[in-house]
């Protein structure tokens, strides 16, 4: 029963019947008022970008939290008349996973379409999905590949967890779709992983690993060993690919200072004021790294009095 109506839907076309060229010309109604002051909260859903959610999982170290709501179905409608304005709601979402979603077509096969509107007097016309109100239909429709070969749940709205390799890992509580925000969050928080990174926490390691790119490149040494070492704080809660991003970053930091290490040994043997001024200038320039803690203690083995 359940493969007959998964078929049926991902057969059912996604923005329905064409778009009327006179509605087209129509001007677009502004939303509603309350939505003019309030605003819409934004949340990155997965969309068709599976291949990219699947690697956020693996990266972040947490589940697809993949929703599945139907038209026609007032719980559905509830939902999201609830919970997509809800800040917070959305908010644990995007920290504890990568959050999808799909909006089935009705069981009669019919799929609401997207509206034509606009944000105020002076914004042009945008298209939406009436039902999410904060992005394009595509942003759910994309998603329905992930159901392939998945038995739907019964009752709905329901919430499936997938790997990031793909792989069904299996519901969220049938009670938690219909709770508020703290049950929400209590249910994550049991599947959560020991450590896992918010979609912050990646965003500022990537923000970090430019940056040393950049310094680097302009020769701003201390900035960028600042910046990667402040990247490497996020390590215990980042998958291994990131990890090997942050090597690649710090491969060329870490071949200058092995290069000013063996230069302030060859001084050495003739210098020894000059030594310590090198030793001093990777010390500093590259604080946090393996050659400036290599530096770091040289200079503290060559400053301390030596016995008698």
């Amino acid at each position: 029963m359940y493969s007959l109506l998964l078929a049926l839907t991902l057969l059912t076309p996604i923005q329905g019947e064409p778009i009327a060229q006179e509605k087209l010309d129509d001007p677009a109604p502004l939303v509603p008022l309350w939505e003019q002051s309030r605003g819409v909260p934004p949340i990155r859903w997965a969309g068709d970008r599976l291949v990219e959610a699947q690697q956020e999982a693996r990266d972040r170290r947490v589940a697809i939290l993949l929703w599945i709501l139907r038209d026609g179905e007032p719980a559905s409608e509830a939902w999201a008349s609830n919970r997509i304005l809800d800040q917070n709601y959305l908010k644990v979402l995007e920290e504890e996973s990568v959050p999808a979603i799909v909006w089935l077509p009705a069981l009669d096969g019919t799929r609401h379409q997207e509206e034509r509107i606009r944000d105020s007097e002076e914004a042009k016309p945008r298209w939406r999905c009436p039902v999410l109100r904060n992005c394009r239909c595509e942003e759910h429709t994309g998603s329905e590949m992930l159901l392939q070969g998945v038995e739907l749940p019964e009752l709905l709205p329901a919430a499936l967890f997938f790997s990031g390799d793909g792989e069904l890992l299996g519901q969220l509580d049938k009670e938690i779709p219909f709770q508020d925000t703290e049950s929400l969050l209590e249910a994550l928080i049991e599947k959560r992983a020991p450590s896992r990174a918010t979609r912050l926490n990646l965003e500022f390691f990537e923000i970090h690993l430019e940056r040393a790119s950049k310094h680097y490149e302009n020769g701003e040494y201390a900035r960028g060993s600042a910046e990667l070492v402040a990247a490497k704080r996020y390590f215990e809660k980042l998958g291994p690919r990131m990890k090997t991003r942050w090597d690649e970053t710090c491969r060329p930091y870490l071949g200058y200072g092995t290069r000013l290490l063996n230069r302030a040994k060859q001084i050495g043997r003739v210098d020894r004021s000059r030594r310590i001024n090198l030793l001093r200038i990777i010390a500093k320039e590259l604080a946090g790294l393996p050659p400036g803690q290599t530096a770091a203690l040289l200079l503290k083995r060559d400053l301390t009095p030596r016995k008698q």
